[in-house]
């Protein structure tokens, strides 16, 4: 009897005490609940690629990690800096760069397919104040790409940087410094000829027309056919190439960017080719509109946008073969000036041989920029 009624009164007193300090029980049950499901978590994580959670999306180096990814992206692309996982870098680690010409004719633009998924694209005039794009691919694929046109040198000049693939339909033929057949020779360029190589790797779009007249031939082609072709016309050729990398940086915080900001210029002078980037704040990219209008990617309905801008200015001369042919000193140094976050700077471009890579410095220092990560734009801008 004495027994049961010490039993009686411990238990009394017992739930008195858990009554009096329920909150700190509670806490102390719930740490001990999220330390042992977050040790599980990490555990599990490894074996089963579970993401890794972080409510900022970056880590220190700036790398992403987005949080419905089951992959950490943790590998950069050596072109663009866009972080991958593993698995989607394995894609691309085995590829050559491809570089590949795009009609940028105003009557060709609303044919343009695949350009938002270049790692960087150049813009020149090819004559006639008429402006073409060199646009490298190798982060993505593309299914439908084009439409690809005709070469001149200074394209396979910017093309020789990665060394890349290089896709265009023919070129200027005429003797001379600007005979693109020479050019590719003498520089073992690794040129995908849509001459040489037919329909197997582009296909017949349809014709551009100004008035009754044919303007150009429309043709497309997909990073799938180039890098087939290019290990068919050169066997082993199809990896990826040492080519110097680009310093790259977190981007800057929201707060700290402005409200605003446009970039316009132009090339020889006509209103269809004239250029103006618009800063969108939100997303820390540059919208692009050339002659008024906003440029659209087909592929996508979206309007162009580029992470990074370059204006750079290039001397240019003529080819002297009596044509209206042109030519640009791609290498050397000159004056740049870059946009991103918002922000101009004021920089040097240099380069010293075809065989090496244009990189970008402070103006008057030896600090070279640090890009953000994604699609960099570089107009030529004639001097």
């Amino acid at each position: 009897m004495v027994v049961l009624n010490g039993l009686r009164t411990f238990r009394y007193q017992l739930v008195e005490w858990l009554k009096l300090h329920r909150r700190i029980i509670l806490l102390v049950l719930w740490f001990i609940f999220a330390l042992a499901s977050g040790g599980a978590y990490a555990f599990f994580a490894q074996y089963f690629s579970l993401p890794v959670v972080n409510p900022t999306g970056v880590l220190q180096d700036g790398s992403l990690v987005l949080l419905s990814s089951a992959k950490t992206k943790d590998q950069p692309h050596p072109i663009s800096g866009i972080f991958y996982s593993s698995e989607e870098s394995s894609a691309w680690a085995g590829h050559r760069p491809l570089a590949v010409m795009i009609d940028n004719h105003a009557l060709a633009r609303p044919h343009q397919f695949g350009l938002q998924k270049a790692d960087v694209i150049y813009e020149a005039v090819a004559e006639g104040g008429i402006t073409r794009f060199l646009a490298v691919f190798h982060s993505q694929e593309v299914e439908k790409l084009g439409p690809v046109r005709s070469s001149r040198v200074y394209y396979i000049d910017w093309a020789l940087e990665f060394p890349a693939y290089y896709a265009h339909v023919g070129g200027a033929s005429k003797p001379g410094p600007a005979d693109i057949n020479a050019y590719i020779t003498k520089n073992k360029v690794l040129s995908l000829n849509q001459f040489r190589l037919g329909a197997a790797t582009y296909t017949y779009g349809g014709d551009v027309m100004l008035g009754g007249t044919i303007l150009s031939h429309i043709n497309y082609t997909s990073t799938a056919k180039l890098w087939e072709a290019g290990e068919r016309l050169y066997p082993g050729t199809n990896f990826l190439p040492e080519f110097a990398i680009w310093k790259f940086k977190a981007e800057v915080p929201f707060g700290e960017r402005p409200e605003s900001q446009e970039i316009s210029f132009d090339f020889d002078g006509l209103p269809l080719y004239a250029g103006r980037w618009v800063y969108d704040k939100k997303n820390n990219y540059y919208l692009r509109f050339q002659g008024g209008t906003p440029h659209i990617d087909q592929a996508t309905g979206k309007q162009l946008f580029a992470k990074n801008v370059a204006l750079v200015s290039m001397i240019q001369r003529s080819a002297g073969d009596g044509t209206n042919h042109r030519l640009y000193t791609t290498t050397g140094q000159g004056d740049a000036v870059l946009y991103f976050d918002g922000k101009e700077t004021l920089a040097t471009w240099k380069r010293s041989s075809l065989s090496s890579r244009m990189l970008f410095y402070e103006r008057g220092t030896d600090k070279e920029v640090e890009f953000n990560r994604g699609l960099t734009w570089i107009e030529i801008i004639p001097k």
